[in-house]
């Protein structure tokens, strides 16, 4: 953006591009994080119910990781 597309930016919004652009990848990190944490705790469930083995929870536990580190990569 050159500086008058930022004026106008921050006229229509009242907040720097900058401050919105952190608050969009907040909030796609949170969502990842919610989802990572509901798939190990359906994990864990199925777990309990013995329709699932340690090897399941390990694999979704890495993926989970996986998910959450190329999120922030990318957010960043």
């Amino acid at each position: 953006m050159n500086a008058t597309q930022q004026a106008a930016f921050t006229a229509a919004t009242g907040h720097a591009p900058g401050d919105v652009n952190t608050l969009i990848g907040g909030i796609v990190l949170v969502l990842v994080f919610v989802f990572a944490a509901w798939l190990i705790a359906r994990t864990l469930s199925s777990l309990y119910h013995g329709r699932a083995t340690e090897l399941d929870l390990l694999w979704i536990g890495i993926r989970a990781s996986a998910l959450i580190a190329v999120a922030i990569y990318v957010v960043n």
